[in-house]
């Protein structure tokens, strides 16, 4: 393929190793899913959400707790009785043991159960939809950035390649200043041209800088961490428009996310309709009570034993709250239903600029491919010519800016095919399988 051939011609490619701090994409991408903090954050949501997706939570078990109570006294009484018998007693001692097991196990409750047990899977089918997309995300970022670096280090070498044009001007203009057969605003310009060029090397290597820091807040490195990447991009997919539109609505993880969505809004709506049905509940205990006073006709009771029931009740009239909360959830899951829509027309633009954007840039990596090849042929005429008096100053000025426009350009079209690439992948939600 035409493509791959200008790439590898132009900007070279390498697979092995040259370095013990090269950072491959494929070791970023590894490390970023590792450390990057966004990733374990969701990560930690997750991990929550499959927690919370119990059938206690649902309020489905039965609940059973126990009980206990001891009270002591000493009191002094004085006590007359219907029989005449007048009872003193100073410093009697009472004591008080209660012990129970209580068990409540709500049967029915109107389904709410069943509709709060289907809301938790669906919360946690969300967060693992969720973590994709952050993966997703964390993976988009640290390819767009890493052949950001690739970019700058390629127009930083570029910028090198003209700047020993230019060194190369300034010998011939300095020579044809000294024998007389150019002037000497030739030489000024063409070495105020050398430091123009070294300027823009110095804020290449500034904006290389700021890409390295990038990356590394990415991947969770050290931000001074040096490091260096491969020094090609690598286009290695061809899209299909037709496939695309039919795939990113089963896979793209912002339409899944609002459909999960429009799903647990249908949960909540049953649950809040489940107030309107009555609820049923079995109880049962076992009961343990030991009396003890010093004073008083009975010394000693003690009771022991098992009881049991069932409760039912109904809500007949609340002021009709239970009917405006299905109301609200109803419309809550229509704007969900919305959003859904609003989502997928998004997503179908994105895909739709993004291959268009990939496509065009491809003409132009084509076009800008066979103009570095005449412009760099042009220059090599024009400074010969220069040499020997054939070529004035500005004809060698417009023709080394031609080439390093056409560099600038090659370079920038090869990074908007990656970044355009990357991003129907992670809309295709192929990015991260």
């Amino acid at each position: 393929m035409k493509l791959f051939k200008y790439l590898f011609i132009v900007i070279g490619y390498c697979n092995y190793l040259v370095a013990q701090d090269l950072l491959t994409l494929n070791d970023a991408i590894k490390i970023g899913l590792e450390k990057n903090y966004s990733v374990l954050i969701v990560k930690n949501n997750q991990e929550i959400a499959k927690a919370q997706n119990n059938f206690g939570n649902a309020g489905m078990s039965p609940t059973v707790s126990l009980n206990g109570g001891l009270n002591a006294a000493n009191i002094n009484s004085h006590q007359e009785f219907n029989t005449g018998v007048v009872q003193d007693r100073t410093g009697a001692k009472t004591n008080n043991l209660a012990a129970s097991v209580n068990a409540n196990w709500l049967i029915f409750d109107g389904l709410r159960m069943f509709a709060i047990k289907k809301r938790l899977d669906l919360n946690e089918g969300l967060s693992a939809i969720q973590l994709k997309q952050q993966m997703e995300n964390s993976v988009y970022d640290i390819i767009v950035n890493y052949y950001n670096i690739v970019r700058t280090v390629e127009l930083i070498k570029a910028a090198k390649q003209n700047l020993a044009i230019y060194e190369e001007r300034k010998k011939i203009a300095k020579l044809k200043l000294e024998i007389g057969s150019d002037s000497k605003v030739d030489f000024l310009l063409t070495q105020s041209d050398e430091n123009k060029a070294k300027s823009a090397i110095i804020q290449l290597e500034i904006a290389l800088l700021n890409a390295k820091t990038a990356l590394n807040k990415l991947i969770s490195k050290p931000i001074d961490s040096d490091f260096k990447t491969s020094d090609s991009i690598i286009i290695n997919y061809e899209p299909s428009l037709e496939e695309l539109k039919k795939s990113v609505s089963n896979s793209n993880s912002s339409i899944l996310i609002s459909k999960q969505n429009e799903l647990i809004f249908t949960q909540s709506i049953k649950e809040a309709r489940s107030a309107n049905l009555p609820f049923v509940m079995l109880n049962g205990a076992y009961n343990f009570t030991r009396n003890q006073s010093q004073a008083g006709i009975v010394f000693l009771s003690q009771q022991a034993g098992l009881n049991a029931g069932i409760t039912a009740s109904w809500l007949i009239f609340n002021g009709n709250k239970n009917n405006r909360l299905v109301k609200e959830r109803n419309i809550l899951a229509l704007n969900q239903k919305y959003v859904t829509e609003q989502t997928q027309l998004n997503v179908d633009a994105l895909v739709y600029n993004n291959y268009k954007t990939y496509l065009l840039n491809k003409q132009i990596v084509d076009l800008e491919f066979q103009n570095l090849k005449d412009s760099k042929e042009v220059l090599d005429v024009s400074l010969e010519r220069y040499k020997i008096g054939k070529a004035n100053l500005l004809e060698t000025i417009e023709t080394q800016k031609n080439l390093e426009d056409a560099q600038t350009r090659y370079i920038n079209a090869l990074y908007s095919i990656k970044v355009a690439e990357t991003e129907l992948l992670r809309a295709n939600g192929s990015l991260v399988k």
